[in-house]
């Protein structure tokens, strides 16, 4: 389900602009959940959206400043640009809008926009995984995961270049998680596309790290690895 906001502090425009959204969405069978905001603060208090329809001149916080303070605490919604003024294109650019429609907005080209993110949307949903972190929610992507583990009532997600904390349980991660990433212990979960070695009781990880490998995971770990060297022809 797609998690959508709209902002625009014209309460009449507000609802157009919503209406029209929903329009596109229902009559494509989009799940989604939406959410209005008549100012920009109101919207700043809440966690993040997938989608964000923020007009840019509001009172009193503009939406390219409420744009910065998001950016700022780390949240990635795709930002869609509302406004009667093309001036604002290049400020914009600068907070990695998605896109900039200048009010009326054209019902062709609304939908136009609304259906590519909704495009992306579903393959990040495939491609990469979401973790919340306070307010905002950051979009890794599964290949740069190498591992996760359990270490201090928090989950660490491990890429090629940090670690990333975040609150969550494992039990509840592992179902959302590809055939390549595999449970190995109680507190580990690995990608099987980046291990070099294991034995009894640790995983070699192509970074040199390693890993614990559980008594009782061995050998299915064994099936499963193997199973993955076959499906990338590493294995003949």
């Amino acid at each position: 389900m797609i998690q959508i906001a709209v902002c625009e502090d014209d309460k009449i425009l507000l609802e157009q602009l919503a209406d029209q959204v929903r329009e596109v969405l229902e009559r494509h069978s989009v799940q989604y959940r939406m959410e209005l905001f008549g100012n920009a603060g109101a919207l700043l208090s809440r966690s993040a959206f997938d989608i964000l329809f923020l007009d840019i001149e509001m009172e009193p916080i503009s939406g390219l400043e409420a744009a910065r303070k998001l950016r700022r605490r780390g949240d990635e919604s795709r930002l869609i640009f509302i406004t009667a003024y093309r001036r604002y294109a290049v400020e914009a650019y600068d907070v990695q809008a998605f896109h900039y429609l200048v009010k009326p907005v054209e019902p062709a080209k609304l939908e136009s926009v609304v259906m590519k993110l909704v495009s992306l949307h579903r393959e990040e949903r495939q491609n990469a995984i979401a973790i919340r972190q306070g307010a905002s929610v950051r979009r890794v992507r599964l290949d740069e995961i190498i591992y996760l583990e359990v270490l201090d009532k928090k989950i660490y997600l491990h890429t090629g270049e940090e670690a990333i904390p975040f609150y969550g349980k494992l039990d509840e991660l592992t179902p959302k998680f590809p055939e390549v990433f595999f449970r190995c212990h109680r507190s580990y979960i690995v990608n099987l596309g980046h291990v070099q070695c294991y034995d009894k009781g640790a995983i070699t990880l192509d970074n040199e790290e390693e890993i614990p490998l559980s008594k009782r995971r061995h050998k299915t770990f064994g099936v499963a690895f193997l199973h993955y060297l076959r499906e990338s022809g590493d294995v003949f």
